[in-house]
């Protein structure tokens, strides 16, 4: 069966994996390809970042060949309850009642199984034996909840499920663990607690056998100076003939390129190849607009992802 391609980034809170969604989505878009964009709603800030108003259930076209979504938690059970379920009185009884709200609190992962789910439906969905997306690209909850949401079906699975919601458990799991259809970016920016936590990620979904892409080191400073300007700079600074203002903020540009330097040697260490380095950029705000020098480095990842 043909089927799209599945991207899920995810990293530390405050590292722009929402923005590196949007432009690796808005990459896609660009070469041609369908991309869907989905958020699991918390609520995110995906809607302000593509600059459109609040997103919905169902995939709504931003742009040419970019949809975006938002994945709703209750929507997300209710539409996996009524598939085990087809008969939908019996399905509504079973939603509506106290004894399913204790069971769903009480069965570790069956949130996040339904959530998978229904990104697998995207990914699968076609028309006329073509998928309608090419590549749906999610963004991810923080570090700290990806490793529960994409370790769900599996973690399921093991209470030897019978039936419809064990076929769609291991549909979900067969998905995760395809490296033709889907990968993790872990995103971290060049600041040693967002490092750490993105090696202690991916090896975390290494565990779980989930295909990886290479690590994305997000706001990297960029390197203003070639080696002689840093010794006209340090002779400089021994004679007072630069404004020493000046030199403060020449200091400031190299402790940051050294800093990113030393995050890409550490995530290089574990992943066996250097990360994809998306540039700081400057600004207020971002919008879609203004992640096009995002969107022409991702581009490798929307080819060969």
């Amino acid at each position: 069966m043909s089927t799209g391609r599945l991207v899920i980034v995810t990293g530390k809170g405050g590292v722009g994996k929402t923005t590196v969604a949007a432009a690796l989505a808005a990459a896609a878009a660009e070469e041609g390809q369908r991309a869907l964009l989905l958020e699991i709603a918390r609520p995110g800030r995906l809607a302000s970042v593509l600059g459109t108003s609040p997103l919905e259930s169902e995939p709504r076209e931003i742009r040419s060949n970019l949809s975006a979504a938002e994945l709703d938690e209750e929507l997300c059970i209710r539409s996996l309850i009524q598939k085990l379920v087809p008969i939908r009185m019996l399905s509504e009884r079973l939603l509506s009642s106290r004894s399913f709200q204790v069971l769903c609190a009480a069965i570790p992962g069956i949130l996040e199984a339904a959530l998978l789910n229904r990104v697998r439906q995207y990914v699968e969905r076609t028309t006329a034996g073509v998928p309608d997306f090419d590549l749906v690209v999610l963004d991810a909850p923080a570090s700290g909840h990806s490793v529960p949401l994409l370790a769900a079906p599996r973690s399921l699975a093991n209470l030897s499920l019978l039936g419809p919601l064990a076929e769609t458990l291991r549909r979900t799991d067969q998905l995760m663990n395809d490296p033709a259809r889907t990968a993790v970016a872990v995103v971290a920016i060049p600041e040693d607690w967002a490092v750490a936590e993105a090696r202690e990620l991916r090896g975390a979904l290494a565990e779980l056998q989930i295909p990886l892409l290479p690590p994305i080191l997000n706001r990297v400073w960029p390197r203003r100076f070639t080696q002689n300007e840093e010794r006209a700079l340090n002779a400089a600074r021994e004679d007072d003939s630069i404004d020493p203002s000046l030199l403060l903020a020449g200091d400031l540009f190299r402790f940051h390129r050294l800093q990113a330097q030393e995050a890409a040697r550490q995530l290089k260490q574990d992943a066996g190849e250097r990360p994809l380095e998306l540039p700081l950029l400057f600004g207020e705000g971002m919008a879609l607009s203004d992640l096009v020098p995002l969107q022409v480095l991702l581009r490798s990842l929307v080819i060969h992802a």
